[in-house]
Order: structure tokens, then C-alpha cells, then sequence
């Protein structure tokens, strides 16, 4: 997806969740009471049927403090990148710390809400480039594809920031929420297989760009 896109679609979200919040009234929840959610991502398995990536993630949130939320996450993924002579495939495990902070929360639904936060993921992952392109100069002194080569698997790492925006809705009276969250997501550092780029990471997404975006819609499940 093009980036200016990326941007254009998270600004109008964020402007629209600071517009919502300006109608609600001051009184959300301020209590100090226990929240504990725990939840999964549904998206992204049912769209494993029909792609290459097949990735499955779960979270567990804990009120910190009035609309301060800690969040931790944590998935796997396996995932295939075809494109410009390069075929990569990558699989293994990745996770996210951050926090949320509710800007809309129903006193009465405690839980509730429009939010905002901040994440820092990171994945250890197994990662085998089966082809990618040697490239040599012909008798015209033009750059081409000259051939092919290969990579055995090896292990490496991702690190990325991401920022948050999201709205949790309750099921009824029941225990049970529904989450939609918008992440764009920033790389700020790999370790790489013989000064390749990373190109497919767990939990970050394809593609050597520094700037990604994902959509977690999934379900959660207040404990107490």
C-alpha cells in the first residue's frame, strides 16, 4: 500500500476518534477498579485461507490506572514474499509491549471506548531465501539479471515501533468485546542473512519499506 495513503487513512481515523471525544461528555469512568482482557485476533486467520500468510496473535490488556491501559501481544506467523526475482520464506514468533490511553470511556460499560497508544514489537524468526537475483553487466554495459542463488535458513530479528488507534465495544450485557485496531508501524532495526533485507517479518508485514500498516479485528474477554 502506498505510504501517502497509509498516512492519509490513519490521520483522518486519529481526527475523527479527537472529534468523536469532544462530544462525550467529561464523565467517563475514573474508578481505579481491576480490568483484565484477554483476546484474540480473528482477521487475520480467516484471511489465512485465502493468502500465504497464515498468522495468528493473541493479547492480554490491564488497567493501569482511570484510562490507562498496559498491553501486551504475542503471535506467530508464517508468511511467503514473491516479487522482483526474490522468493523468501519466513516464519516464527513475534511480540509487542505498549499502552493505551481511552479518550471516550461509558462510565456505566467500563472498558468501553475509543482509544490511542503505542507499541515496540519485535520478532525472532526463522527466515530461507530460496532465489534472489545476481545481477552482472552485459557486453552494452547494462546492469541484468544474470542469475539466481540461494540462502539455507538461518535466524533473524526485526524491531519495530508502532502506534495505536482502536475502539472496543461490548457484546450486549456479556463479558465478551469486540477490538478494531489501525497500527502503523515503523522499522527501526534487522538483523539480516548475508546483508539482505529483511523482506517478509512476523508481525510487521512484507516488503523492506521502513513504514507498514496492519487492522486487528478480533474479540476479547473481560476476566474480572
Amino acid at each position: 500500500m502506498n505510504h501517502r495513503r497509509i498516512y492519509v487513512l490513519v490521520t483522518s481515523f486519529l481526527m475523527g476518534i479527537f472529534c468523536f471525544a469532544q462530544t462525550v461528555s467529561s464523565d467517563s469512568i475514573s474508578t481505579n477498579k481491576t480490568q483484565v482482557f484477554i483476546g484474540v485476533d480473528l482477521l487475520n486467520p480467516v484471511a489465512g485461507f485465502f493468502s500465504d500468510k497464515k498468522n495468528y496473535s493473541g493479547f492480554i490488556s490491564y488497567k493501569i490506572k482511570n484510562r490507562w491501559v498496559a498491553v501486551a501481544e504475542i503471535g506467530y506467523e508464517k508468511n511467503i514474499y514473491k516479487k522482483n526475482d526474490w522468493e523468501v520464506y519466513a516464519k516464527g514468533i513475534f511480540g509487542a509491549l505498549g499502552v493505551n490511553y481511552f479518550l471516550t470511556n461509558d462510565y456505566e460499560v467500563a472498558g468501553e471506548g475509543f482509544y490511542i497508544g503505542a507499541r515496540i514489537g519485535f520478532s525472532p524468526y526463522k527466515q530461507e531465501i530460496k532465489k534472489y537475483p545476481v545481477k552482472g553487466m552485459n557486453s552494452e554495459g547494462q546492469v541484468r539479471v544474470a542469475g539466481e542463488g540461494s540462502f539455507p535458513e538461518a535466524g533473524v530479528s526485526s524491531g519495530w515501533m508502532e502506534a495505536v488507534a482502536g475502539a472496543k465495544v461490548q457484546i450486549g450485557t456479556t463479558p465478551f468485546y469486540i477490538d478494531f485496531v489501525i497500527k502503523p508501524k515503523f522499522l527501526i532495526f534487522s538483523k539480516k542473512q548475508e546483508d539482505a533485507n529483511n523482506l517478509v517479518i512476523p508481525g510487521y508485514g512484507k516488503d523492506k519499506g521502513t513504514a507498514n500498516v496492519s487492522i486487528f479485528w478480533g474479540i476479547g474477554y473481560r476476566l474480572f
